[in-house]
């Protein structure tokens, strides 16, 4: 603050009850002076002119003390009562001036002080202030920023996350409402037919659905091409729009829908998977905002951050659609070759068993007629009968190894024991079986998928498990069947489990995978391999 701006300031402040104090002291003073001989140094009492004028911090009050209470003295010096020596008078009356001009000078200097250190003082306020102003903006962008950073991270993170590419947009749409404290937010995604037409994607984040109703139904039905409305300027310019007041603006064709759609201020910005726009973010304040350029910036990062998360998403989609697509065609390859089997097996016992059968017959007739005319050729026709024999249970085992009839006519549970049975016969290696007391029926696509699995599962331990022994259980728990398979082997390790090249392994979990079940494999160095299997039981 300034000397004059100090003195204007105090002027305001200056209290008439000080002035008229002083006015009745000169008075009081200069009447003593006329009553007392010169020789009395009366005058040095104007002093207390000058020390009201420092009570009341005025300069201009201290300099009219000084001169009034000079012109006083001098004045007193030639009214007053004659007495005393004139040169002692005259001293008295000068050192009276001095003391009172010393008075007004310290008083001055006083003053100037006080106002200099007014000055330091406010301008140390001042700078205060103005760090202190800086501090908070520098905090209140670090806030921004750290905002954005951590927007970033959770969307990063629920991009990775396996989720459906509209949960994942949802989310966005959430996170983007919260960071900048607007209630409403969409998305409109482009046409399939149209890459310059945008449609409602139906995917909403509202702080309030009843309020914004009206809005929603609007835009729900509402598509846009390029450079109309808010999302038609974005596909357009490939730039981040802002609108202050939508009902005010002329290009926002939704405002005309509704005579209140409840929102006013907009933002959008587009989403784009390299350089095509593949989307177009929005989102609305109920009231008018100003445009916010360093927000339109954030914005447009995170626009090209949900680009690739879309991108990644609709891959993974994709690939995710192609094992589907991949699995179904497993499942019906599977299933035309068990009916292939079931054909093979039925033509091979309907037909050429019946005709092996009646060869074998007409061959045994022949031969007991050669034995009482041509007892020679009687060894030829024991060999051809020999051999029917073999062949027909070679034709039996064929038709029980493509559809065991066991399976279709008694149920998995007796197939498994009847195949169990076969194997202990063949390899020598014990089966202990155990199919607990709860009883359950499987539809035929599910008993053929478990009896499939436990025949190869069967052969893998034959193959690799060097075991000989197998527990072997099949049990319905809360209408799931599962079947176990241990053996007392070598144990499989955790890379061979993982192996891709371990087709037999990979071939149990995709059969299982089709009915949405479940494979479990764990082995024990030296102590074997358990192999579990979990189906949903579906009654037939």
């Amino acid at each position: 603050m300034t000397p004059d701006l100090h003195e204007k300031n105090q002027g305001k402040e200056i209290d008439w009850r000080h002035i008229l104090a002083g006015v009745l002291i000169a008075t009081a003073i200069f009447s003593l002076d006329l009553l007392l001989p010169l020789g009395v140094a009366d005058g040095v009492l104007y002093v207390a002119l000058v020390l009201i004028g420092l009570r009341m911090r005025s300069k201009n009050f201290i300099l009219w003390s000084a001169l009034c209470g000079t012109t006083l003295i001098l004045i007193g010096f030639y009214l007053s009562p004659e007495g005393g020596v004139q040169w002692k008078v005259l001293s008295n009356r000068a050192i009276s001036i001095f003391t009172l001009w010393m008075t007004a000078i310290l008083c001055l200097w006083q003053i100037r002080a006080e106002v200099k250190l007014q000055e330091a003082s406010e301008e140390l306020e001042r700078r205060v202030q103005d760090r202190t102003k800086k501090l908070d903006e520098t905090n209140e962008l670090l806030r921004l920023e750290s905002g954005f950073v951590e927007l970033h991270k959770d969307i990063a993170v629920m991009s990775n996350e396996t989720q459906p590419i509209g949960n994942t947009l949802e989310y966005c749409l959430k996170r983007i409402c919260a960071h900048t404290g607007w209630p409403v937010g969409h998305l409109y995604l482009t046409s399939e037919r149209y890459s310059l037409q945008l449609v409602p994607a139906g995917i909403w984040h509202l702080e309030d659905p009843a309020r914004f109703e009206t809005f929603r139904n609007i835009t729900d039905v509402t598509p846009f091409n390029s450079g109309e409305g808010l999302p038609g300027r974005v596909i357009a310019s490939g730039k981040p729009a802002w609108i202050i007041d939508v009902t005010k603006d002329p290009n926002f064709p939704r405002a005309n829908l509704a005579k209140n759609i409840g929102v006013k201020a907009g933002f959008a910005f587009p989403i784009p998977i390299g350089d095509e726009i593949v989307g177009v973010m929005e989102f609305f304040s109920t009231q008018a905002v100003e445009p916010n350029g360093k927000l339109l910036g954030i914005m447009t990062q995170l626009g090209t951050q949900m680009g690739r998360v879309l991108e990644r998403k609709r891959a993974e989609e994709e690939a995710k659609h192609s094992h589907e697509q991949l699995r179904e065609l497993y499942h019906r390859l599977e299933l035309v070759r068990e009916e292939e089997r079931t054909r093979m097996a039925r033509e091979i016992h309907d037909e050429l068993a019946q005709a092996l059968t009646a060869l074998k017959m007409e061959i045994s007739l022949l031969d007991k007629k050669l034995e009482k005319n041509d007892s020679a050729l009687r060894s030829y026709t024991e060999m051809m009968l020999e051999i029917l024999d073999t062949t027909i249970q070679a034709g039996k085992k064929l038709v029980m190894d493509l559809r065991p009839p066991i399976l279709d006519d008694f149920g998995l549970p007796e197939a498994i024991e009847w195949q169990a049975i076969e194997f202990e016969n063949r390899t020598g290696i014990q089966c202990d079986i155990d199919f607990g007391n709860n009883g359950f029926a499987l539809d035929k696509d599910r008993s053929t998928t478990l009896f499939r699995i436990f025949q190869e599962t069967l052969t893998n331990v034959t193959r690799h498990a060097k075991a000989d022994k197998i527990n072997i259980s099949l049990k319905n728990s809360n209408g799931d069947v599962t079947l176990q398979i241990r053996d007392n082997g070598i144990g499989i390790s955790k890379n061979q489990i993982s192996n891709l090249r371990s087709l037999g392994l990979l071939g149990i979990r995709e059969r299982a995978l089709v009915w949405g079940g479940k494979v479990d494999i764990i082995g024990t160095p030296n102590e074997g391999t358990t192999v579990t299997i979990n189906l949903k039981c579906r009654p037939k």
